[in-house]
């Protein structure tokens, strides 16, 4: 019985010490008939994306690859693929740049790429960059907001530090 006890107190314990569990989904969730053109798209690649939500005609994917924080603005990558082309292009891809202000909750648009194919292809994409940043408040319950927990959830990656050079030396 002792040896019983002690097994299910140290199973409990490295559980209780594991942290927070992540999953990644490796495939973007069709949500109901007629979504089968979802199944067409990747999330694998250089930017890692991670699926957020599934609409009938579009998909959101936001991705943790070459995103920054300086106090309470994170910037980051979010995909939208389309099931029908839009304007202007036409594209059934779009890539932006955003900063997402974690305090005030709002989104400002840095640049936007406008590809011709799902999955982001193109040999030449449409882009355009915004001039000046122009904020949009974030309205509760909405995907916005499901994009700014994402972006203020996203910790900065600190660089790693080679011991056996000083700190403050370049390598």
């Amino acid at each position: 019985m002792k040896n019983g006890l002690r097994t299910l107190i140290a199973l409990s314990a490295a559980l209780l010490s594991a942290g927070p569990v992540v999953a990644q989904v490796y495939s973007v969730p069709m949500k109901g008939l007629g979504n089968e053109w979802v199944k067409q798209l990747t999330l694998k690649g250089t930017m890692e994306w991670e699926w957020i939500e599934t609409y009938p005609d579009q998909v959101f994917f936001a991705t943790r690859q070459e995103a920054k924080r300086d106090g309470d603005i994170a910037t980051m990558w979010m995909r939208i693929e389309y099931e029908q082309a839009r304007s202007p292009g036409p594209h059934r891809s779009a890539l932006s740049r955003d900063q997402w202000d974690c305090k005030q909750k709002r989104r400002a648009n840095v640049g936007t790429f406008f590809f011709h194919w799902n999955n982001l292809e193109d040999d030449d994409p449409e882009h355009s960059n915004a001039m000046m940043l122009s904020w949009e408040a974030i309205e509760p319950g909405t995907l916005a907001q499901t994009l700014l927990e994402f972006a203020c959830g996203i910790t900065p990656v600190q660089e790693l530090v080679d011991p056996a050079k000083p700190a403050g030396e370049k390598r």
